[in-house]
């Protein structure tokens, strides 16, 4: 998928706190876009000036050995996370940062890295040995790398159901006695989802030139 040039958004934020501060010290930016998605943990970067120290909480965040942060979302349209800052005077103050919150785009399927959005894959019965199976959010920026559990192969009333990402040899023994421009579809596309993601089905056709 190609690499979009990224722009930090830095989003405004209500705070309150014990003791009055002329302006907010933290900013929290999302590293990759302007809102959160279900589904998956999305890399959020945090500064805080003149503080003392400061504590991250909010439901589905969490620190990383890196020392960066990631916020999985749960249910519902927006989520918050909580900065609590230490002053050197020992003043506490606690902002909030509200975040909207989207369910994951479509996925395509892959085979081999390719895809199509408009019609079939076109691929050679040479190209399905050990070929893998996949997907991509398209034109999503956060990286992310779902493993495949299983999928399903069919050509006309015959169906071969294959586990893990990858074109077995009985598959692909299967397909080499396939007539040329016979359409294969791969669907039933499994993957690991989080308890709050929705599943969403994803199928692709291909067709066998030769």
């Amino acid at each position: 998928m190609k690499k979009l040039l990224l722009f930090l958004l830095i989003f405004s934020f209500h705070s309150y706190a014990q003791d009055t501060i002329p302006a907010a010290k933290s900013i929290i930016a999302l590293d990759k876009m302007n809102v959160v998605y279900r589904g998956v943990p999305n890399p959020i970067s945090i500064a805080v000036n003149g503080e003392k120290s400061y504590l991250v909480y909010g439901k589905g965040v969490s620190k990383k050995e890196d020392g960066s942060y990631v916020l999985r979302p749960g249910s519902g349209n927006e989520t918050k996370v909580f900065v609590e800052i230490e002053n050197f005077d020992g003043s506490k103050v606690v902002e909030e940062h509200i975040f909207r919150i989207k369910g994951l785009p479509a996925p395509i399927g892959t085979l081999n890295g390719e895809y199509s959005t408009n019609g079939y894959l076109v691929f050679t019965k040479e190209q399905f040995r050990n070929a893998k199976v996949g997907f991509i959010f398209l034109h999503f920026l956060i990286d992310v790398d779902f493993p495949i559990l299983s999928f399903t192969i069919v050509n006309n009333k015959k169906e071969i159901q294959i586990n893990g990402d990858t074109i077995n040899e009985e598959v692909f023994n299967f397909i080499k006695n396939l007539k040329k421009n016979s359409i294969i579809t791969i669907k039933d596309i499994r993957y690991p989802t989080s308890p709050e993601a929705i599943p969403r089905r994803i199928e692709m056709k291909v067709l066998l030139i030769e």
